[in-house]
């Protein structure tokens, strides 16, 4: 190894790890940490964890000269997350915040929480869209705390009373938003918090958009505005959440959003537009390192108890006739497998194998395919490959 990288470069994550224990322990944390090499996590002796995957990633950009004070804010931004909170709520309002984050963050929480057999979280969750999750947070110098619902009992406010609240002291805070002409809107305040300025409709309402207003929040500190009929607004969107999704390593969703009637929902990028080919790898990237992930974890559960089941790739390739990416997965023969929702289906038959287009197989097959409706991203639960008539009706087609 080279000496000047083994003295100044990255720790290892093994040495990262050792290296934070002590950081808690220099600020007074008393409890004691178990580090869990596989999970790439600290357990505490108060049953609770700190996930170290994103905070080993920041560390490692930064400069060798900045990483032990790094380390020193994040051990306190965990030790005083766990602080009391004020017991009137009056004395706590003024610090809440809304908080947006991906819903495979706590969709693979659960999963390790089964792999381990940990306690279940008590945090009221909902969805924005179907990819990102909305929460309450309580807001410190030194740290960001997610409010439970037993919290919230305690002080007598329900979940949307205590939003409401963090999106008007949200919005009176002293806050940027940048444009680029007169219909691209970006907010740009950079605390933590410009994603969750989707929330606040009010306001976006009342922007200049061509048409319905459509958001990207990419990433924690980028929120991007434009209107759905924008043909320039929507490329400059899709650029900059390219940029945001390749430099950031706290990423949100690439998915669009509009807000129709004071609600956001999923919106389709539309398939005409110049920009949609660079939003199919941004789409492709991210639903790849979601299943990704989501089958280690799945892979791990299913040894431990003993269930025989397979669980499918989301894989990629491109197509020789055109150069478009294309996204499949195999399935097999003979035994039960949870299949993700993928452009094409390997489909395993005498023969050898047929490619078959999702949409066709959910049409001719659809019996066959049972949703997992628990699991996010989603995956179908297979068990018999499609008859030889369900085949001629799908058809197959040639990369």
């Amino acid at each position: 190894m080279d000496l000047i990288n083994w003295l100044f470069g990255p720790p290892s994550r093994d040495q990262f790890a050792e290296a934070m224990i002590r950081a808690l322990r220099d600020i007074g944390d008393l409890r004691q940490h178990r580090y869990e090499s596989e999970q790439f996590r600290l357990v505490n002796s108060g049953a609770g964890e700190i996930n170290l995957g994103n905070i080993y990633q920041e560390h490692c950009k930064l400069p060798s000269g900045e990483r032990k004070a790094h380390l020193k804010q994040i051990a306190q931004a965990f030790y005083s997350a766990e602080s009391d909170l004020p017991e009137l709520f009056d004395d706590a309002r003024k610090n809440l915040r809304p908080k947006i984050w991906p819903r495979a963050t706590y969709a693979n929480l659960e999963l390790r929480q089964r792999l381990t057999e940990g306690k279940p979280f008590d945090l009221p969750l909902y969805l924005l869209g179907s990819h990102l999750m909305t929460t309450v947070v309580y807001d410190l110098p030194t740290s960001i705390r997610s409010l439970s619902n037993e919290e919230l009992e305690k002080w007598g406010v329900s979940y949307y009373e205590a939003m409401e609240i963090a999106c008007q002291n949200l919005q009176e805070t002293s806050i940027a938003y940048s444009k680029i002409g007169d219909r691209f809107h970006s907010a740009v305040s950079g605390d933590n918090y410009d994603s969750a300025r989707i929330l606040l409709n009010d306001l976006i309402s009342t922007w200049n958009v061509l048409g319905d207003p459509v958001a990207m929040v990419p990433q924690r500190d980028a929120m991007y505005v434009t209107g759905c009929d924008d043909e320039i607004g929507l490329k400059m969107m899709v650029d900059l959440a390219e940029m945001s999704l390749n430099d950031e390593i706290r990423p949100l969703s690439p998915y669009p959003l509009r807000l129709a009637d004071g609600e956001w929902e999923d919106w389709a990028f539309p398939e005409a537009h110049e920009s949609y080919p660079k939003f199919r790898r941004l789409e492709n990237q991210f639903m790849s390192e979601l299943y990704a992930e989501q089958k280690a974890l799945l892979e791990a559960i299913y040894e431990k108890e003993k269930i025989d089941v397979f669980v499918a790739s989301f894989s990629g390739l491109k197509k020789e006739s055109t150069d478009e990416f294309v996204t499949f997965c195999t399935w097999a023969k003979d035994c039960t497998a949870l299949l993700p929702k993928t452009d094409l289906i390997m489909i395993e038959v005498d023969d050898g194998t047929a490619i078959c287009k999702w949409d066709r197989v959910v049409r001719f097959a659809n019996d066959l395919l049972e949703p997992v409706v628990d699991l996010y991203p989603i995956r179908y639960r297979v068990s018999q490959t499609p008859s030889h008539q369900q085949l001629e009706q799908i058809g197959r087609v040639e990369l």
